[in-house]
């Protein structure tokens, strides 16, 4: 799978550990308070969701070129890359290119709305067996997470109907060997950690249903990033990186380090405590990406400067290349 939490012991050990760092002024929770683990690395990788008229090819080659170790790759039905769009020689093709570079693809952005009407999440139920397929294709040794929102407005009106829907998803997912994970976000009805967390307890907490971590959808809600990782943890299956800055009423999304507002050194050495083993992901907002002097070039070098200084400052891990 493409993350890893280490037991629930260890994890209590770590994360105690680092609530004693924690709580001294000008201390932050270190890696070096974790046991140690088989797998010991996370990943840096990049979204192609920030590479809009990208190829496949042209995608890869960029990233790899940045420095980053993977990549998610966005199959929306609008992508030429999406489920139904990629035969077999196309998969094999991405799957060369892949292992030419020695990039390993972490995750796959799919944004289903499962709340849409009865006739829409069938729709769904069918794409997301599609880009299951699609998963163990384009990575069959270590399928990528593949990653979602829920969609609609009010959690308390729909929290009932997100637990049916996901319930048709687990179905689905429980013996594919692939994680489906669920990202709160600020604009939709499931928009914090614990209502993540509430979700897949109802489902059982299956281990094919998890969460994306995305603090820019948290920052500015009265939700700490200590709080937001505490309570994120232990459902957390991949974690997506931009900046959040406050404009008026409004909150606008930027590359990481642009606004300064998120302290990536932090997030990463509590999560890595923790025991988080998977991707550490840039996502670049439509809100940047469609500007007209949008550089894609600059924003995967820039990100990449902020997320490995972070990382490595971290005292966290990365694949060797």
């Amino acid at each position: 799978m493409a993350f890893q939490l280490i037991p629930r012991r260890r994890v209590l050990t770590a994360l105690g550990a680092g609530a004693a760092v924690a709580s001294l002024p000008g201390q932050r929770v270190v890696a070096a308070d974790l046991e140690p683990d088989a797998d010991t690395e996370c990943r840096l990788g990049f979204s192609t969701y920030g590479l809009p008229g990208y190829s496949p090819r042209q995608a890869i080659e960029a990233i790899a070129k940045a420095g980053y170790d993977g990549l998610e790759l966005t199959v929306t039905p609008e992508r030429d890359v999406a489920a139904e769009k990629m035969n077999a020689s196309q998969r094999r093709d991405f799957r060369t290119l892949l292992a030419d570079h020695g990039l390993e693809l972490c995750s796959l952005m799919a944004n289903y709305r499962p709340l849409g009407a009865t006739t829409a999440h069938r729709r769904d139920l069918e794409r997301l067996k599609g880009d299951l397929d699609l998963a163990r294709d384009l990575s069959s040794n270590k399928p990528p997470v593949i990653q979602t929102v829920l969609g609609e407005k009010n959690w308390e009106s729909v929290k009932a109907s997100a637990v049916e829907r996901f319930a048709d998803w687990l179905q689905v997912t429980e013996n594919s060997g692939v994680v489906v994970a669920v990202k709160p976000h600020r604009g939709h009805a499931l928009s914090r950690p614990g209502e993540a967390a509430w979700l897949i307890k109802q489902l059982g907490d299956p281990s094919s249903i998890r969460m994306w971590f995305d603090y820019s959808h948290f920052i500015f809600r009265k939700m700490s990033l200590k709080d937001s990782i505490r309570d994120a943890l232990p459902i957390t299956a991949g974690i997506a990186v931009k900046d959040a800055r406050q404009d008026g009423g409004a909150v606008r999304f930027e590359l990481p380090g642009e606004a300064g507002t998120i302290d990536y050194q932090e997030l990463c050495q509590r999560f890595y405590a923790g025991g988080f083993r998977g991707s550490i992901c840039v996502e670049v907002s439509s809100q940047v990406w469609k500007r007209p002097d949008y550089d894609a070039e600059n924003a995967l070098v820039t990100s990449y400067r902020v997320l490995s200084t972070a990382m490595k400052q971290a005292g966290v891990p990365r694949p060797k290349r």
